[in-house]
């Protein structure tokens, strides 16, 4: 019985694999759901206010600052945080594209950006990968239809694309997964390829994508589909695009990647199940706030069709063979990964699994764990369609599959609408809304080369505000937020902000802003013509600043110590 139906399948499959994958109308959808999610305003290079905030400001100030760097080896390295170290890839900017628009950059507006079409074409071939897969796995084109839908949809993708922009190209997930079912086996250059791309726009995906290339390996190697030395020299050639890569976009220019807070942003045991904001319907179990990265909900459709597949246990036996193990038991593992070393269930704390602080500190690398579920996630969709398609009737199936995407689509509109570029979110256009808006600044601009803060450190208060003004007057900035810095050097480097504060050899051709007790004990350093004082809420001082503020009419607000206000730097009072 089991051979009449697993021959029954593989017919039906090799018949819908002859009507060829259904690329057009898949890539119209995601057009579609692109214009209805995100809106064309996005689409305008020149349209920036968007931009400004959170992680989306350090991506865009990172490609801001990269575009104005000379170009050096590697060709991915930037001046933007100076002696703290910088690169395109080390502020999450998306290498893939920033390359090779800096290239262009004498043909291109000042405050251009391409986030928007990066989006438009993350959202096209996600749909154009799902549904190759599709069609690989011998769906219908219909149901291939569904798969894009569903893979558009995904709240773990969606969620990515107002926060950390270059994350979300899942697109890529799906493209190691359909070199894995490809039939035949891929060419040579195929993995290669996809594993230098990938090394161009995250260190996540990077992580994820060579997870299936590995079980992709060992599935060739178990079946014997492809001979060893074949294997030997695709690894090779993936090992030396990777590593090229990586060095061309500067992600090695950090000695470390070791990082704070593993266990922090987690993956809850429910959180391929708990909608948080993500449906209308389902009620929100309340989860720690810090585990938004892992929420990684499935959604109401592919929930219910989850459930159906679950009936008929006996198709999961598949997932024993040669051809699937490989690829199951690495994005398990991935997903185990994802729950960290500090378990729980909704808002119970389970256990907590002891490990060696070295272990602990390598691990700090992949601090947002809860997002290496994403590889699972987008493997159920595939499975439980192909579970339906095989269980069901046509006719069943493909009726029973559309309605359920396209309540899957209404049921998530509380988070999608609110993705929506609108004229609220593009007020101020070509520029970023800014707490600067004292003209000591400008006044102060033209006599300074850069900006500093004291303490040294990354994400410095008010970094956002600092590094756009700096852009705005083509000066160099220490005051910045990375995705990443060498631990090493931020030691180093607070060091040496401490030892400035104690001697007052501060940088001339500075301009800076002073913590409390950087304030404090720069007053005993003050020259007479010094710029000291407080605008617009921070505290602000500039070797030799005094004149030029003078010649503007400005008088900063007084430091205000702990003991009162220090003398010569009193208001006038009437």
């Amino acid at each position: 019985m089991s051979t009449a139906l697993d021959t029954r399948d593989t017919t039906a499959s090799n018949a819908r694999a002859a009507e060829g994958p259904a690329i057009l109308p898949a890539v119209l959808i995601a057009l579609v759901l692109f214009w209805l999610i995100r809106g064309p305003a996005s689409l305008d290079v020149g349209n920036i206010g968007w931009l400004d905030l959170d992680d989306r400001a350090m991506h865009t100030l990172g490609w801001f600052f990269y575009r104005l760097s000379p170009w050096s080896w590697p060709p991915g390295a930037s001046n933007y945080g100076l002696e703290l170290g910088n690169s395109i890839a080390l502020v999450d900017g998306l290498p893939l594209f920033a390359i090779p628009f800096k290239a262009l950059s004498p043909w291109l507006p000042e405050t251009f950006q391409y986030w928007g079409w990066w989006h438009l074409t993350s959202f096209v071939l996600q749909a154009t990968f799902a549904v190759l897969i599709a069609h690989h796995l011998g769906l219908s084109r219909i149901l291939q239809l569904a798969a894009a839908i569903f893979c558009l949809i995904q709240p773990a993708f969606l969620a990515r694309i107002d926060v950390h922009l270059a994350l979300s190209g899942h697109w890529i997930i799906l493209a190691a997964i359909y070199l894995y079912v490809r039939k035949p086996t891929p060419p040579l250059w195929a993995w290669p390829l996809l594993l230098a791309t990938v090394s161009a726009i995250h260190g996540y995906l990077l992580v994820m994508v060579f997870a299936v290339w590995f079980a992709a390996a060992v599935q060739r190697l178990w079946q014997r589909s492809v001979p060893l030395p074949r294997l030997v020299i695709e690894a090779a050639l993936s090992a030396v695009a990777i590593v090229a890569t990586l060095w061309a976009c500067g992600v090695l220019m950090a000695g470390s990647y070791e990082s704070f807070g593993f266990g922090r942003w987690r993956m809850n045991l429910l959180g391929p199940f708990n909608p948080d904001f993500w449906s209308l319907t389902l009620p929100r179990v309340r989860t720690d706030p810090e585990e938004w990265e892992g929420a990684n909900f499935v959604g109401i459709g592919i929930g219910a069709l989850l459930l159906f597949a679950l009936f008929s246990a006996n198709r999961f036996r598949r997932l024993a063979t040669a051809k699937w193990a490989p690829l199951a038991l690495a994005t398990i593992a991935m997903a185990v990964f994802a729950l960290s070393n500090k378990v729980a269930f909704g808002s119970i704390e389970l256990f907590t699994i002891p490990l060696p602080d070295w272990l602990m500190r390598f691990l700090t690398t992949f601090r947002s764990s809860g997002r290496f579920f994403w590889p699972l996630g987008y493997l159920i969709i595939f499975a439980v369609l192909v579970i339906v398609a095989q269980r069901l009737k046509p006719r069943w199936a493909t009726a029973i599959v559309l309605i359920l995407a396209l309540v899957q689509i209404y049921d998530e509109q509380r988070g999608w609408r609110g993705m929506y570029i609108n004229a609220a979110r593009t007020a101020e256009y070509d520029a970023f809304r800014t707490y600067l808006d004292s003209p000591a600044w400008d006044a102060l601009a033209p006599h300074y080369a850069r900006v500093r803060a004291l303490p040294i450190e990354n994400n410095t208060p008010l970094w956002r505000d600092l590094s756009w003004f700096a852009f705005r007057n083509h000066l160099e900035t220490a005051t910045v937020s990375l995705g990443r810095i060498d631990p090493k050097v931020a030691a180093s480097e607070r060091a040496r902000g401490r030892e400035i504060v104690r001697t007052g050899a501060y940088d001339e051709d500075a301009i800076y802003t002073l913590g409390q007790a950087e304030a404090q004990a720069t007053i005993a350093h003050l020259r007479p013509d010094d710029a000291f004082g407080r605008v617009d809420g921070a505290i602000v001082f500039a070797r030799g600043g005094k004149p030029w503020l003078d010649a503007a009419g400005i008088t900063l607000d007084p430091f205000i110590d702990g003991r009162g206000i220090k003398p010569g730097y009193e208001f006038d009072r009437p």
